[in-house]
């Protein structure tokens, strides 16, 4: 049981909870629960967290209902139409029940992202998917990409849509891929049970799984076409004009357009059907493919910009330690360095810079929040953190080290005397809870203490600050002018709100 959801600061506008548990989160622009009843849609919440990339979704449950990550490797590619692939996995301790989906885990140049689909049969370990491909969507890209025998993650099976274990008759009503659950139900029905398929597609050449349809025992099937060729076969237009052909003894199942299921639904509803023999799924009705700038600056998917957090932290561990000790080596850490810069005023200001960054994006995504742009990069930050704090101690460890005196004189009281000496050592000190604490084991672990801990982070600012600032005034004060206002800013519209 599910006592409680919330969403904590970070979130980077990814969408999955929302794609994952339409009916208990909404981004707008930033993820937010809009309903406290949570019974029926454990799973989906469950899935919502689990899935979120920067772990901001916290659920706090009773009992040891838990999801995980599980793996399948990829068997067999196969197009059943022009652009319907027909995908085949094995996976270990495998079980599901006919109709439900799983939700595979992806991840490309512009994030980690998940995509749902139902499963169309399952044996021997094996289990299969249909996927529709859009050539402009991730998905479509990442699976028609995927290579026979990769691995990839997925969660499930989940969901309450499936198979009744009822000996009444069964009508199953899809469109396009929704066919796919209505397989894997067909499979495991009696013989006995009579069963009916309704099944459309927009052209003759969508249809597939016709001769596997035309197997089952016992099963009308009724094809629909709403826009055939010369040589037309089978049924014009739509489901709805099959709903007076449903006994009303009859359970249906529905999948596919969510605009279909409510029309089908509202159909039987007005022919006196019992709603108790109705089930459905809905697909997620996929929106047109923006442009490229409207992608990058509007929905914010910054292409590469995972790589990029990854490169900032890979020039922490192994350039900037290099670098220094080479500089230090050739007795150069003041010799010319890139242009106009000595080598430690370009490391100082390195470290300066990507503190004003963390500390500008934040209040600026949240006075411009329709700008997606803002938002993706504040998911920056902890790697900008840490490219900061990583100078100050490449400096001071290797001083320890090339040095051992050094460690000893850092505990002496002139080290630690008021004013200048303390407020050097508590940029140091912050720098290092920072460090330490900058990593999402940490953040899950410490959960509302880490966000309490990351408030240091003001203080780490201010102290650099002062120090900075009296070596260069003039490029320091205007950027913390700059970081007052925005913040100052940004608290009045969180207090009083936007015109």
């Amino acid at each position: 049981m599910i006592k409680d959801v919330k969403v904590i600061e970070g979130c980077i506008s990814c969408r999955n909870c929302e794609t994952v548990a339409p009916t208990t989160f909404k981004v707008a622009p930033k993820s937010k629960v809009i309903s406290d009843s949570f019974e029926g849609n454990e799973a989906e919440i469950l899935q919502a967290e689990l899935m979120c990339p920067v772990n901001v979704i916290k659920v706090n449950k009773k009992g040891g209902f838990t999801l995980s990550f599980n793996e399948a490797v990829v068997q067999k590619k196969k197009f059943l139409t022009s652009d319907i692939l027909e995908l085949t996995f094995s996976a270990s301790n495998f079980s599901f029940k006919p109709g439900q989906y799983i939700s595979l885990q992806m991840n490309d140049w512009k994030w980690k992202f998940s995509r749902s689909y139902s499963i169309a049969s399952y044996n021997s370990g094996m289990f299969t998917l249909t996927v529709k491909l859009l050539s402009k969507w991730r998905w479509a890209r990442f699976l028609s990409c995927l290579k026979i025998w990769k691995k990839i993650n997925y969660l499930g099976a989940l969901w309450n849509f499936h198979l009744k274990n009822t000996p009444v008759k069964k009508t199953l009503i899809a469109t396009g891929t929704g066919l796919a659950p209505m397989i894997s139900m067909l499979q495991n029905m009696p013989e006995k049970v009579e069963k009916k398929v309704i099944y459309w597609v927009r052209f003759e050449k969508d249809v597939y799984y016709k001769e596997i349809l035309e197997k089952f025992a016992n099963t009308h099937v009724t094809i629909q076409v709403s826009q055939p060729g010369n040589d037309f076969t089978w049924n014009k237009w739509r489901v709805t004009d099959c709903l007076d052909e449903i006994s009303s003894d009859s359970e249906v199942y529905i999948c596919g357009n969510p605009n279909m299921v409510e029309s089908v639904k509202k159909g039987l509803l007005e022919r006196w059907h019992s709603e108790n023999l109705i089930f459905n799924e809905s697909f997620t009705v996929s929106t047109n493919h923006p442009s490229l700038w409207r992608d990058i600056f509007i929905n914010g998917n910054i292409p590469w910009i995972n790589i990029f957090s990854w490169l900032v932290i890979i020039i922490w561990l192994f350039v900037i330690p290099s670098l220094w000790y080479s500089h230090v080596v050739n007795n150069a850490l003041y010799a010319d360095f890139l242009f106009f810069w000595t080598f430690m005023s370009f490391l100082w200001d390195l470290s300066w810079w990507s503190v004003v960054f963390v500390m500008w994006i934040r209040p600026l995504s949240h006075l411009f929040p329709k700008i997606g742009l803002l938002r993706k990069l504040t998911s920056l930050r902890k790697a900008f953190w840490i490219l900061s704090s990583s100078i100050i101690i490449t400096v001071l460890l290797w001083n320890f080290i090339l040095d051992s005196s050094n460690f000893v004189k850092y505990f002496s009281s002139t080290k630690w005397e008021l004013y200048y000496p303390i407020i050097w050592r508590v940029s140091e000190i912050t720098w290092l809870i920072l460090l330490l604490t900058s990593n999402n084991i940490s953040q899950r672990k410490l959960w509302i203490w880490w966000k309490r801990i990351q408030r240091s982070s003001y203080l780490y600012f201010i102290s650099g600050w002062i120090i900075a600032a009296q070596y260069a005034p003039l490029k320091i004060y205007p950027a913390m002018g700059v970081v007052i206002f925005l913040w100052v800013l940004s608290e009045w519209v969180t207090r009083f709100g936007r015109n």
